[in-house]
């Protein structure tokens, strides 16, 4: 300490250790950068690249961010498409992915199929799909606590039901587009239209049963489920 000059002045005799006043680094390297003020690399400039898909590194894909998973799409679609496939083939996170891409496009196939066989009945699929989606959802958690006592089943939320009811709809977009060219409403019809809803109603049951971990129970599921899609192929077949 020096107090010639009349005011304190701290002395340079006290270092301290160059590694008690640094961070210790680890982690995330993206949270130290920004920590340290480091900003990650910049993009590049022009008009090509604006204009491009490309991001920063390690940054995740759109369609990954926003839920998109053309993976899970393909495989649920070839499970319904194949009514002889096991759902015990799909894995877990496929059971519980709850996209509705796939959903959406169906029942708009559906609608647009039904209009150009001079149906409009858009109001109709919509409000049907949603009470009936909320309705049988309802009635698979209650089947779902029921069997709690003796295994614990998988965790079901709303838009996995409206996923897996969405997907099984493929096979009544068949029966609307047979509908634009040949007329439904007899015989052969009405014989077309129980076969497809037998169709979607397996698949689905397969899927709810498997999700659920249900013992000899889809037999029991199945029959909410014919209903559901009973009314979507009275709409296709009936003016």
């Amino acid at each position: 300490m020096n107090t010639s000059s009349g005011f304190y002045q701290p002395s340079s005799q006290f270092n301290f250790p160059q590694g008690s006043m640094s961070f210790q680094s680890g982690g995330n390297n993206s949270g130290d950068s920004n920590a340290m003020g480091v900003a990650p690399d910049p993009l590049p400039a022009g008009l090509f690249n604006a204009l491009s898909t490309k991001g920063y590194p390690h940054e995740p894909p759109l369609l990954e961010e926003i839920g998109i998973n053309f993976d899970h799409i393909f495989k649920k679609t070839m499970y319904v498409l194949r009514p002889t496939m096991s759902s015990a083939m799909l894995s877990h996170e496929i059971l519980n992915d709850s996209d509705l891409a796939g959903p959406v496009i169906f029942f708009m196939l559906f609608g647009l199929f039904l209009l150009m066989a001079g149906k409009v009945h858009f109001g109709y699929i919509y409000g049907v799909a949603l009470f009936g989606t909320i309705s049988l959802h309802t009635l698979s958690k209650q089947m779902a606590t029921s069997s709690s006592q003796q295994q614990q089943p998988s965790s079901l939320h709303f838009f996995n039901t409206a996923s897996i009811l969405g997907y099984c709809f493929l096979p009544l977009c068949f029966l609307s587009f047979i509908g634009v060219f040949h007329s439904l409403d007899n015989r052969i019809g009405h014989l077309t239209g129980a076969l497809f809803v037998i169709w979607s109603t397996w698949s689905s049951s397969g899927f709810l049963n498997n999700l659920l971990q249900l013992q000899n129970a889809r037999t029991l599921i199945a029959y909410p489920l014919l209903i559901f899609y009973s009314v979507f192929a009275l709409m296709a077949i009936f003016v």
